[in-house]
């Protein structure tokens, strides 16, 4: 599957704006107008994303990376 620069871009958005409230920064975010609106820019269901959101876990993968 490829992806469109665009969609890309949208993707590295909100893995930011994931990344952001996984430390605590506007954790509200999810779940918002804004959130559905990156996630249906980046190709991906906002409903699945903010479902399988685990703060905890993504600061363990951001650690890793």
């Amino acid at each position: 599957m490829t992806r469109s620069p665009e969609a890309r871009l949208w993707h590295a958005i909100l893995a930011h704006a994931l990344h952001d409230a996984a430390r605590g920064k506007d954790a509200g975010w999810i779940g918002s107008t804004d959130f559905e609106a990156v996630c249906t820019l980046a190709g991906l269901d906002p409903q699945a994303v903010a479902e399988r959101f685990d703060p905890e876990r993504f600061r363990r993968l951001m650690q890793a990376a």
